[in-house]
């Protein structure tokens, strides 16, 4: 009877080798993952040298992997065969409460921080300099995490951060405006992505304003309009966590218009509009702010008040920038 089980065995385990080898046979290739948000490994070209260094061998393995069929339904699989084991994380994303994904934030490159306080201090001799550190929704949204997370204390981060800076240096308080708003239940943060929600992102305008001395504008000079209720971000493809649900996307579009000319100067591509709304039949939405992320745009404003503003930013930026058009006649943005 073993005897007769294990060849029972032994022929299913050949059947599905062979099942799943003539279906890579017969698989196209798929040049890039939505569900993961990246592309995918292409065949490797076959030479004497990469076979006897060892590299054709590595790369044909990711190949099998990047291309082994059904590989959507698979990794879906595993995802919900996590949740019904009570896993809270994968790959550096915890599975928060409400239907959020959380991004663990790991301890940070303190040197690093150091070389770039000093270089800010330099920049703070001779220009008005206003630092704004952004915090993740790890920090602002800790009663979301589950429990034993135990990520890196991002607040203590930027309080010392702040420290590093001279007194010549505009620190704004992103983070206690933004703790003050989250038991207000807002969403302050997409739930399947890293970034800051445009309502985020303008909590975090009114504190920059104040910290300027500039009026901000009420949300009730805005039209706020959901372009997207379809978005899968960062979070999301990192994670694997595939059954939850996607977030709404809004822009506010200030009611008195304010016509804009945006020049992103790496590709010498003019236009009228702070948003390229062709990326909502994409799955990176968030791109429809400033189109992404470029090295350098220029961006003219009908406000004639000769104030001009440099921008050194990351992707956070991104939807925070719109709100700035209101109070600046010209704002350069840099992304190193």
């Amino acid at each position: 009877m073993k005897n007769k089980y294990s060849i029972w065995v032994g022929i299913t385990f050949v059947l599905y080798l062979s099942l799943f080898f003539c279906l890579q046979l017969i698989h196209k290739d798929q040049v890039f993952s939505e569900l993961e948000n990246r592309n995918l490994m292409s065949k490797p070209s076959f030479s004497l040298e990469a076979l006897l260094d060892g590299q054709f061998t590595s790369d044909y393995e990711t190949y099998i992997a990047d291309q082994f069929p059904l590989r959507s339904d698979f990794i879906s699989l595993k995802a919900n065969s996590e949740k019904l084991l009570q896993k809270k994380e994968n790959n550096g994303v915890y599975l928060g409460n409400d239907g959020y994904l959380l991004q663990d934030f790991t301890s940070p490159d303190m040197e690093s921080a150091t070389k770039n306080a000093e270089y800010i201090n330099l920049l703070a001799e001779s220009f008005n300099v206003y630092m704004a550190l952004v915090p993740t929704a790890t920090k602002i949204l800790e009663d979301k995490l589950p429990l034993f997370a135990t990520p890196y204390d991002e607040a203590r981060y930027i309080i010392d951060f702040y420290e590093k800076l001279s007194n010549k240096v505009h620190k704004v308080p992103i983070l206690e405006t933004l703790q003050k708003k989250a038991p207000s239940n807002e969403q302050l943060y997409y739930k399947t992505d890293h970034h800051w929600t445009t309502l985020g992102a303008y909590y975090g305008y009114t504190a920059f304003c104040e910290t300027v001395g500039i009026k901000s504008l009420p949300l009730s000079d805005f039209t706020i309009e959901t372009v997207s209720n379809t978005f899968y971000g960062s979070l999301f493809s990192k994670g694997n966590f595939t059954f939850i649900h996607p977030d709404e996307v809004q822009i506010f579009y200030p009611k008195t218009p304010n016509p804009v000319t945006v020049t992103y100067e790496a590709t010498n591509k003019t236009t009228d509009s702070l948003y390229a709304l062709e990326y909502l039949a994409l799955k990176d939405k968030y791109s429809l702010f400033l189109d992404g992320n470029h090295p350098v745009i220029h961006i003219n404003s009908s406000v004639q008040n000769g104030r001009k503003l440099l921008i050194v930013k990351d992707s956070y930026a991104n939807c925070f920038i719109p709100f700035l058009t209101a109070h600046y006649e010209e704002i350069y943005v840099f992304d190193l």
